[in-house]
């Protein structure tokens, strides 16, 4: 479930950076506009060439990651744990985590397949400082899949700038997947400590690495 969720997160932000001044100022018509488009850079990765998965990561960092609030994600994930982390520390599990990120999109992107996406018709996001999408991922003759995005307006830089929305986290049948994130990494900042798990991340990463 996760992967299959995790492929429509992909698929539905792909593209981002070449159209996002025009759509990234409202979740509805950034989602609806990705959602419309063919995955044109995707189809030109050769799978059996050597460096299919370097060609898939360039992918990830270029066009999904600037549309990602990691950085944000990553402090939902440390939950109450955050207390007893210092700025250092924060900062060393959020690069870790963007990192395992960018390694768990390639995957899904790995296994991207075409799908078809339904999205819920466009409402107003004035005053609003976080809005919840819903859609319906629709995967051949499985069930359709209910998801429900979860995005964050970032403040403007200044008075002539548009407000910018990242997505954050993604609601699937029901299971958030920073909460359930969030359970894993409590758990292990107890066993092991906010340093013992920045390094199962970082290792987590260097092996992902390794591997293509």
């Amino acid at each position: 479930m996760f992967i299959r969720s995790l492929m429509l997160v992909v698929s539905l932000l792909l593209s981002a950076s070449t159209w996002a001044d025009e759509v990234d100022d409202n979740p509805y018509r950034l989602m609806a506009y990705v959602a419309e488009q063919t995955f044109s850079r995707l189809a030109e990765v050769d799978r059996e060439a050597a460096d299919a998965d370097q060609q898939i990561e360039d992918i990830v960092r270029e066009q999904l990651m600037p549309h990602i609030d990691y950085r944000y994600a990553s402090f939902v994930v440390l939950g109450k744990q955050i207390k007893k982390t210092t700025k250092e520390q924060r900062s060393e599990f959020t690069a870790a985590f963007k990192e395992y990120l960018v390694s768990t999109y390639k995957q899904a992107l790995g296994q991207y397949k075409q799908q078809q996406v339904t999205i819920e018709p466009e409402r107003s996001v004035e005053g609003k400082k976080k809005v919840g999408v819903k859609a319906q991922f629709i995967d051949g003759e499985r069930p359709p899949i209910k998801l429900e995005f979860k995005f964050r307006k970032l403040k403007k830089k200044t008075e002539d700038s548009s407000d910018r929305w990242l997505a954050y986290d993604l609601i699937a049948e029901g299971v958030s997947l920073l909460s359930t994130k969030q359970s894993e990494m409590d758990s292990l900042i107890r066993s092991n400590g906010i340093d013992g798990v920045i390094k199962l991340l970082q290792d987590k990463n260097f092996a992902a690495h390794e591997a293509k």
